[in-house]
């Protein structure tokens, strides 16, 4: 069978997305397009580059640093725009907030952090390149986003992915310790249906409480209407915290417990994700051809992962 691409749900059961300009918490937070910023950015450039030439050995360092921290940059920023989930709410210097917007990221998702009044309430991950991290220095770890969900490059280029701690880092770590333990319950009690089959490293990763909760969830779903075949579970990113879970999954697609033909099969599978609406709809729904060879529907949700939502 053909590899094919999947429509991804409709869109009225996608969450709504944001109004620029408009006001969203008791703050008064407000979004920013990240239009205006990419002009400027693109400005600034040119300016520095006539402004300031660079020659000789400390040119060609600063050249040197200049293109790895850009390099840098359009990585996290392809990441954020492919992993992150287009309703989540994004803070990030300029620079970065108009690389996410030229990936692809809502630019009405996007706050552009003020280097006068730095603001991450109301938003729900920030992007921490060297400027942001400076802007609020150990405070920004320790109290404002104490999660990582990627990590990319080393020393003052390093850019972390953070996922915002609204209530405090306590409560944080409180509710990340008793989501692992949901998950764990929650994937043990799925590998006893006998609905499901999955291979060593799935069953692994749901013992272990690796998987991600609107995943369990669909997946219990899925096992209450048909047999289904878990594969694997995927969408570990470089330098996650411990904790973060598996936002991918892999379900064979054929299972001959089902008692139906392949095409059958599959059409009944993707017929039940796509019936999946607001928080379990997932980001995408891909039939692909694994490295193998097997056939596979592909399930993907976007980071962040919720908390609480097993409770």
């Amino acid at each position: 069978m053909p590899p094919a691409v999947v429509t991804p749900p409709p869109a009225a059961a996608l969450p709504a997305k944001a109004v620029p300009g408009r006001s969203v918490t008791g703050r008064g937070w407000r979004w920013w397009t990240a239009g205006a910023t990419v002009v400027a950015a693109a400005a600034a450039a040119v300016t520095v580059a006539v402004l300031y030439p660079h020659d000789n050995r400390a040119g060609s360092a600063g050249s040197t640093r200049i293109a790895t921290q850009t390099a840098v940059r359009n990585q996290a920023a392809a990441w954020v725009a492919a992993a992150v989930g287009h309703d989540v709410l994004v803070a990030c210097d300029a620079l970065t907030c108009a690389d996410l917007a030229q990936h692809g990221f809502p630019a009405a998702n996007l706050n552009v952090l003020q280097s006068t009044a730095p603001d991450l309430y109301g938003t729900q991950v920030v992007v921490a390149t060297a400027s942001v991290r400076s802007q609020f220095g150990a405070q920004l770890a320790k109290v404002y986003a104490p999660e990582v969900l990627a990590s990319f490059g080393t020393g003052a280029s390093r850019i972390d992915v953070r996922v915002i701690a609204p209530d405090g880092p306590a409560t944080f770590r409180t509710d990340l310790a008793a989501d692992v333990l949901a998950r764990k319950s929650a994937g043990a009690q799925l590998l006893t249906r006998s609905a499901v089959s999955a291979t060593a490293g799935a069953r692994s990763a749901l013992l272990a409480g690796d998987v991600d909760p609107r995943l369990l969830t669909v997946l219990a779903f899925l096992a209450s209407q048909q047999p289904i075949a878990i594969v694997s579970f995927g969408g570990a990113a470089p330098g996650a915290s411990p904790g973060v879970p598996l936002r991918i999954a892999d379900l064979a697609a054929t299972d001959p417990a089902a008692g139906q033909d392949g095409a059958a099969y599959q059409r009944s599978l993707l017929g039940l994700l796509h019936s999946e609406v607001d928080l379990y709809a997932p980001a995408s729904i891909v039939a692909l051809s694994l490295g193998s060879g097997q056939h596979a529907v592909q399930i993907t949700f976007g980071a962040p992962s919720p908390l609480g939502l097993l409770g």
